[in-house]
């Protein structure tokens, strides 16, 4: 009873203290030059108090136009006094709302920002700072565009931006800077993102000078975003130990990062040819030397989709950074196998590949590789570290047998092309004594041994026993990389734009199965297992090779599973 009649009097209280403070607002009343003169009074005699008590309203009270007004007045008729001393004061008036209000007053607050920074150059990284926080407010989340309140809004905090970098152009750097300080956090949730970064695409298209950088900390957010995504196969087993709350914070994540993958895709598109030459640079420096990501890559596809300049740009890097053959030298071994991955991924998946680059890249591989053994003959004994010692080479042979695989509606629909195959000389790969199929992920060496053998090119079955029994008597594990970079999108809103651009995987044991990039997304797929493959009583190899749903053959209807 007595904590009851306790919260009642300390209810009663405070709403006598909010019908006080709102008394106090409406009685607020400033008087022309009063601020000038504690402004004044403060930095020449010191008198705190007053000072104090003008902070304090400005901190606390909204303020109506009428003082408003005077504020701003009186401020830019004594920007010359606002000092280092007044550090503590120009924060307070940077964070005085603004940007919403009337165009005479945002043209007047405008004047006393650049007036403020050209007088004294040290508040620059300060207001600089409160301009760029604004583009982090809290709203609701849109469609198609931002409301026109917002848009509107926004372009007043981008007018005083760019008059100030007009000014000072030296200050692009620190505004370069304090976007990167300033970038949300990327669990802050989707609108604070989605509404920063498509505030940063709008300062690139005035700041042209900062475009590659600000598309360098776009990405390398987005990245962050989608390697702090979980598998949503592995979420399903990590529901039971998971509590609610994280997994509702995993989701929140991916719908942050398909809305902020709609404002960049759209940037490309609206831009075009200088944003997708910067999009290669960002890709080669950013998400490149990044593995495992699931989503972020697909921009590069993207790129190469609509722009052919790319494409011839971006497939001459990777092949060149998967053999070797940078001048700089042969390159880290995983950097390698990355770029081996990414170059296999978009050869078999995106629709605007054409087979003659097909032809071209895979020629290249074969005879790569065929001259690596030629150059390794004589190191003939199998090891345990061969896939460290020979990675490159592994990792080149593997992507030779996914595009197999992947592409063999084309690679075995005509005379012609099967006798290309042929001239690939698949068998001494496979049969090689470095043997490429030990280290291979289970379920391209099973697609590929599949079409091979059908089209009597490669009979595989020999070695793949052969490795099995090795497996089963080997102390370690075998590690294959499972890392598909192009397996169906899998981001619902964004995909609307990427899947499009994808090409399916075709299973050749399925008569009548048309590519459908990606238009039978919500038809769920039964996969038949190959019986060729002896059976392993090791129970986690025998899941490796049966799989259900295939990484690296993917197909979109497995999305949805």
């Amino acid at each position: 009873m007595a904590v009851a009649t306790q919260k009642s009097i300390a209810s009663l209280m405070q709403k006598t203290l909010d019908r006080k403070s709102a008394q106090a607002r409406m009685n607020l009343r400033f008087k022309k030059g009063q601020i000038e003169q504690i402004l004044l009074s403060y930095v020449r005699n010191g008198n705190l108090g007053p000072y104090s008590e003008l902070v304090k309203v400005l901190q606390e009270f909204p303020l109506n136009d009428e003082n408003y007004k005077i504020l701003l007045e009186d401020c830019l008729a004594c920007v010359v006094l606002l000092g280092r001393d007044l550090k503590h004061f120009v924060d307070v008036m940077s964070n005085v709302e603004w940007a919403a209000r009337s165009e005479e007053f945002v043209e007047m607050y405008s004047r006393f920002a650049l007036n403020l920074v050209t007088a004294h150059t040290y508040h620059c990284p300060r207001v600089m700072a409160n301009l760029v926080k604004l583009f982090k407010e809290d709203g609701e989340n849109w469609d198609d565009k931002p409301s026109k309140e917002l848009v509107a809004k926004w372009s007043n905090i981008h007018t005083v931006i760019a008059q100030i970098v007009a000014v000072m152009p030296m200050t692009s750097d620190l505004l370069m800077q304090t976007v990167i300080d300033q970038f949300p956090y990327y669990k802050a949730g989707c609108f604070s993102n989605r509404a920063y970064i498509h505030n940063l695409i709008w300062m690139s298209k005035y700041i042209p000078s900062l475009r590659e950088q600000i598309m360098m900390a776009i990405v390398n957010r987005m990245v962050t975003m989608d390697v702090n995504i979980v598998d949503n196969g592995k979420k399903k087993l990590q529901t039971d130990s998971l509590y609610e709350m994280d997994v509702d914070n995993e989701d929140s994540v991916s719908v942050t990062l398909d809305y902020c993958m709609i404002e960049v895709l759209k940037w490309m598109e609206d831009e075009r040819e200088p944003v997708l030459a910067i999009m290669c640079n960002v890709f080669e420096r950013v998400i490149l030397p990044t593995h495992g990501i699931k989503h972020v890559q697909f921009l590069l596809l993207y790129t190469i989709s609509i722009n052919q300049q790319c494409a011839d740009r971006v497939f001459n890097n990777l092949w060149m950074i998967a053999a070797g053959l940078h001048g700089s030298g042969p390159g880290a071994l995983a950097t390698r196998r990355t770029a081996t991955s990414h170059l296999a991924g978009l050869l078999a998946r995106c629709v605007r590949v054409s087979n003659t680059r097909l032809i071209h890249y895979l020629k290249s591989m074969a005879e790569w590789c065929h001259s690596y053994i030629t150059a390794t003959q004589e190191s003939t004994a199998m090891n345990d570290n061969v896939s460290k010692v020979h990675g490159a080479f592994h990792a080149i042979c593997h992507a030779i047998f996914y595009l197999v695989a992947f592409k063999n509606h084309h690679l075995f629909s005509s005379k012609e092309s099967l006798n290309f195959v042929e001239s690939l000389n698949l068998p001494r790969l496979v049969t090689c004594p470095l043997n490429p199929l030990r280290t291979c992920p289970p379920q391209v060496t099973r697609a590929f041994s599949s079409v091979t053998r059908s089209h009597q090119v490669v009979y595989c079955q020999a070695i793949i026993e052969k490795n099995i029994r090795h497996t089963l008597h080997s102390t370690g594990d075998e590690n294959y990389d499972e890392w598909f970079p192009y397996d169906p999108y899998t981001l619902p809103r964004s995909g609307q734009i990427i899947w499009p651009l994808c090409v399916e995987y075709k299973d050749w044991l399925k008569d009548g199965d048309d590519e459908t990039q990606y238009s039978s997304i919500k038809r769920k797929l039964e996969a038949d297992d190959d019986d060729y493959l002896v059976p392993s009583p090791t129970h986690k190899l025998a899941n490796s090779l049966s799989n259900h749903i295939l990484p690296g053959f993917k197909t979109s209807e497995s999305i949805v599973m």
